[in-house]
């Protein structure tokens, strides 16, 4: 029980206040001193998920149908559509479409009249289909099997109980990937029909009583699918699918050719587009090395600490904003790991790349670095650039997406200008997360930081110590207070004493 200065008259609680405030210069020292490395910590995630996301946008750029487009034209009959991928060759089809692919259909029986006419029906016409398997049959099998016919294809096999409705069985049918075929029942005729989702000349092999007995696929009305017959460049070849892809270039039959008329796909260097992702590549790197570049040359005021808790309730929340803003700036002012990225991102960009025995940098496309008071920042000419692409595009494709893959831990003279920044990121953001405890993989600010790190393992023992401390200032005013308490006990014995006397001698 603490007794506040009723005999002495001292604001006691005051006083213990003031001298604790003292004592405590110590743990807001390592709470200031936790909150900078945690700020640092931050800094190095938004950095790090800057680099993540840069370095996703750089494999995107590298694909071929980005950095290497092609685009394919199709003139004359328009029954056939193209797509050029990036592994197409620039080059010409003539193509004629004599028949086009289909898939194999079967019929379950269909009765026939007395004169033998078909009536489109069977034993099953009326039964619903939300009726269960028994309706139509009674035996003692519980699976059935799907296959093709072909020689090392597996058939599918498809288990069913006598409660299961005839809707659950095709359901199964149809949701049974290996089995590869659409089902459908016409409760109306009681007929039921199966189709390959596949286009070809493959069969349709049903095994199991449930379909001869029940479904009477015993007779069943077949019809055979077939492959596509293609001409290209006068020379005729089958295709199992209306789409294939042929030399890069995919292929879409979408009828027969007229007689008398060919399709054209022309497959040629697709500028416009490889123009945009170059473009979208400077404008990223840009992007990418501002950020990096206000971090590191952000202004350091040091003598805005971080607040303490007594200082926070005597402001003001906007005073509290703009002193955090500068308590936070510079953290990472001058830092090794972010400078270095900057210093070699600059010089993998400046460096020449050796292509096929020969040196080519990127002022030959039309790219440049300016001036040092904007950092390294590249500066793109269109025009230079479409000059190059129309005329030398596979140097263009080499000089960007070009890839040594003998070494991840550096970039090498045949490294293209890609791989070269995604080396470098790499390597910068195996750094922070040694350091930091930030991802290496995620471009997400919310991103948990990695317990295990140098940072990380420096916050702990902050805590440690704060927790130490606090006890100990903790057990420190409880002893003034006992302090204060014995004195003001010691008072009150000495004014009832002398109370007292007073009494005796008046």
């Amino acid at each position: 029980m603490r007794i506040s200065g009723l005999a002495s008259g001292m604001d006691i609680d005051s006083m213990v206040k003031q001298l604790m405030t003292a004592a405590k210069v110590p743990l807001d020292k390592l709470n200031q001193q936790k909150q900078q490395l945690e700020w640092k910590r931050e800094g190095y995630r938004t950095i790090s998920t800057t680099l993540v996301s840069f370095n996703e946008k750089l494999s995107t750029f590298n694909k071929s149908d980005a950095i290497n487009s092609k685009k394919a034209t199709v003139t004359g009959a328009s029954n056939v559509t193209a797509t050029a991928t990036g592994a197409a060759t620039n080059s010409v089809f003539n193509i004629r479409v004599n028949s086009l692919a289909k898939a194999t259909s079967i019929a379950s029986n269909d009765y026939k009249d007395v004169d033998g006419n078909p009536t489109g029906t069977s034993k099953n016409a009326g039964i619903s289909s939300s009726q269960p398997i028994s309706a139509i049959y009674s035996g003692n099998e519980t699976s059935i099997t799907i296959g093709s016919g072909v020689s090392g294809e597996t058939a599918a096999t498809i288990t069913f109980s006598p409660t299961d409705t005839i809707d659950s069985v095709i359901n199964k049918i149809n949701n049974n990937k290996d089995a590869g075929v659409t089902a459908v029942y016409d409760s109306t005729t009681g007929r039921m029909s199966i189709t390959r989702k596949e286009t070809g000349n493959k069969d349709i092999v049903l095994t199991g009583a449930l379909f001869n007995e029940g479904f009477e696929f015993n007779a069943p009305k077949v019809t055979q699918g077939q492959n596509a017959s293609v001409e290209i460049n006068g020379i005729t070849t089958t295709q199992s699918s209306n789409r294939f892809t042929i030399n890069g270039v995919e292929i879409a039959l979408n009828g027969t050719t007229p007689t008398g008329q060919t399709s054209q796909i022309e497959v040629s260097q697709d500028v416009d587009k490889m123009m945009s992702t170059i473009k979208s590549f400077v404008e990223s790197y840009n992007a990418t090395i501002a950020t990096l570049n206000q971090k590191t040359s952000e202004e350091r005021f040091r003598k805005f600490l971080p607040l303490s808790t007594e200082q926070r309730a005597a402001m003001k929340e906007d005073e509290i904003t703009l002193w955090e803003t500068k308590a936070k700036s510079g953290m990472l002012s001058g830092d090794s790991i972010i400078n270095k990225a900057l210093t070699d991102m600059r010089m993998a960009m400046i460096g020449n790349v050796t292509i096929n025995g020969k040196e080519m940098n990127i002022t030959q496309i039309g790219i440049t670095t300016s001036n040092y008071s904007e950092k390294g920042k590249l500066i793109l000419d269109e025009t230079k650039l479409r000059n190059a692409l129309e005329s030398n595009p596979e140097d263009v494709y080499a000089l960007l997406g070009q890839s040594d893959t003998s070494t991840k831990t550096g970039f090498t003279a045949t490294d293209g200008l890609l791989s070269r920044l995604k080396k470098i990121d790499n390597i910068a953001l195996t750094s922070m997360y040694e350091k930091a405890g930030t991802s290496k993989i995620s471009s997400d600010l919310t991103t948990p930081f990695i317990v295990s790190s140098q940072m990380g393992d420096q916050l702990r023992n902050f805590e440690s110590r704060i927790t130490d401390l606090n006890r100990r200032l903790t057990m420190q005013e409880t002893q003034y207070y006992k302090q204060f308490t014995a004195m003001e006990k010691a008072m009150n014995k000495f004014n009832s004493t002398s109370s007292g006397l007073n009494s005796m001698l008046s």
